[in-house]
């Protein structure tokens, strides 16, 4: 992480450190992010700076069951339509499976390793990206 946990951060530096605004630094203050004292400049600790983004990051994180796909339109895990799936290969172990929302029809997707494909393909009717483009 960018921020250090020994030191201290005024809303500026904290913002050049995280690379975001101020204004992002100011709003995170309003919903929690504690300050050591309300006078100017306002500091922050970089501990509190650190643990504020990983409760933040946490609580963003949305687990998918077994047979669950995020669709970014409905914002929650979905099933994909028919249990179809495309296979798109990422990177030396990775693969991204994409299918069609059953709720609201956007894409639907799940980045997985190479090495549980076989398990997917019990559970999905995959097909390669290759297979799919005209």
């Amino acid at each position: 992480m960018a921020v250090k946990a020994a030191l201290t951060y005024d809303i500026n530096e904290a913002a050049a450190a995280l690379g975001k605004s101020p204004a992002t630094i100011r709003s995170w203050i309003k919903d929690g992010l504690p300050v050591m004292s309300s006078r100017k400049p306002t500091l922050i600790s970089g501990e509190a700076i650190r643990t504020y983004l990983r409760a933040k990051y946490k609580a963003a994180k949305r687990p998918l069951g077994p047979d669950e796909f995020f669709c970014s339109g409905c914002g929650g895990a979905r099933l994909p339509v028919g249990m179809a799936a495309t296979v798109w290969p990422m990177q030396n172990r990775t693969v991204l499976l994409k299918g069609a929302c059953t709720r609201c029809g956007c894409t639907c997707t799940r980045m997985i390793s190479k090495s549980r494909l076989g398990e997917f393909a019990q559970r999905f009717r995959l097909s390669n990206k290759a297979d799919s483009e005209p």
